[in-house]
C-alpha cells in the first residue's frame, strides 16, 4: 500500500509508522521534518525518526491493511490499537482485562480461545526454535560473570571506568545468541539502563559518555542475534516479550533438582 505524501501529514497526526525489522505500528505524528517525521508510538511510548516513506495515514484504508488477525495476536500490538481509538473517537466498544485494552469491534479479531490458542502455538514453537542455540550457552557462565564485573564497576557512589571499559571489550569478544540473551534477563536489562549513564562529576564526564555509548554498541550487537520478524515496535519492548515467553516455559534445572533432593530425603524420613 502507498503512504501518503509528506506534505498531507499534519503534526498531531494518527499515523501508521514501520521502524526498520518491525510491523506498521500505530502512534502520533509530533513533529515533521525534511525527510522524516518525529512518531510517538502508542503502548511502548517510544520516539522514532521514521521516513515518511514508511508512515501511513490511520485511516480506514490503513487500518484494513495493518490490522490484521497475526497482529491481532499479540498483546501490546492490540493495546496500541485500542488506544489509538480511544483517542481519536472517545467512544470505542473496548474492553478493560486488567493486562490492558482490548478491542472487541474489529471484524478482523478472532474469538477469544483462537487467538490465546495461536498465541500458545507460536510461543512454543518460538521456544522450541531458540533452544536449538544450546552449543551457544558455552559463553554463559563468562558472560554473566563480565556482567557482574560491569554492573560493579559502575556503582551509585564509586566507578571504577577502567574496570568498566574492560568488561565491555570481554563482552564484545564473546560469541552471544539470541538463546543466551533470553534466558538472562537481568543482565541485558543492566545493559540497558547503561544506555542512559550519566555521571554529575564534571571530571567523569568523557569516561560516562564513552560508558553510554559502549552500552549502546552493545545493545545494537544484542539485536543482529534476534531473528525477525519483530512484533513489537522497538528491540526492548521486543526483547522483553521474547524473555518473559522464554522463562514462562523453561524450569530452571537447578530448583528441579532441590526439590528432588527435599522429597528424597523426606522420603528417608
Amino acid at each position: 500500500m502507498e503512504n501518503s505524501a509528506a506534505d498531507s501529514f499534519r503534526e498531531r497526526d494518527f499515523v501508521f509508522a514501520q521502524a526498520p525489522g518491525y510491523v506498521p505500528w500505530p502512534g502520533i505524528l509530533t513533529r515533521k521534518d525534511l525527510r522524516t517525521g518525529m512518531v510517538l508510538f502508542m503502548c511502548t511510548n517510544e520516539t522514532k525518526s521514521i521516513p515518511y516513506q514508511k508512515i501511513w495515514r490511520y485511516d480506514d484504508r490503513s487500518k484494513e491493511q495493518f490490522i490484521t488477525s497475526q497482529n491481532m495476536e499479540y498483546e501490546e500490538f492490540r493495546e496500541a490499537i485500542c488506544i489509538a481509538e480511544k483517542l481519536r473517537s472517545g467512544d470505542v466498544d473496548v474492553n478493560c482485562d486488567g493486562a490492558g485494552w482490548q478491542l472487541v469491534s474489529l471484524p478482523d479479531v478472532l474469538a477469544p480461545t483462537i487467538i490465546n490458542q495461536n498465541r500458545k502455538d507460536w510461543q512454543l514453537n518460538y521456544v522450541r526454535q531458540v533452544r536449538l542455540e544450546r552449543e551457544s550457552l558455552s559463553a554463559e557462565v563468562k558472560f554473566i560473570h563480565v556482567i557482574n564485573v560491569l554492573r560493579g564497576s559502575l556503582r551509585l557512589r564509586k566507578q571504577d571506568y577502567p574496570s568498566a571499559l574492560c568488561a565491555f571489550q570481554q563482552l564484545q569478544g564473546l560469541v552471544l545468541s539470541e538463546l543466551l540473551l533470553v534466558r538472562n534477563f537481568g543482565a541485558v536489562e543492566a545493559v540497558h539502563h547503561l544506555c542512559r549513564f550519566a555521571s554529575e562529576q564534571p571530571q567523569d564526564q568523557k569516561e560516562a559518555k564513552k560508558v553510554k555509548s559502549l552500552a549502546n554498541k552493545l545493545m545494537e550487537r544484542f539485536e543482529l542475534h534476534f531473528k525477525p520478524p519483530f512484533n513489537s515496535p522497538d528491540f526492548w519492548s521486543e526483547y522483553c516479550l521474547r524473555s518473559k515467553i522464554y522463562r514462562s516455559y523453561t524450569v530452571d534445572v537447578d530448583q528441579v533438582i532441590s526439590q528432588l533432593e527435599s522429597e528424597q530425603k523426606a522420603a528417608v524420613k
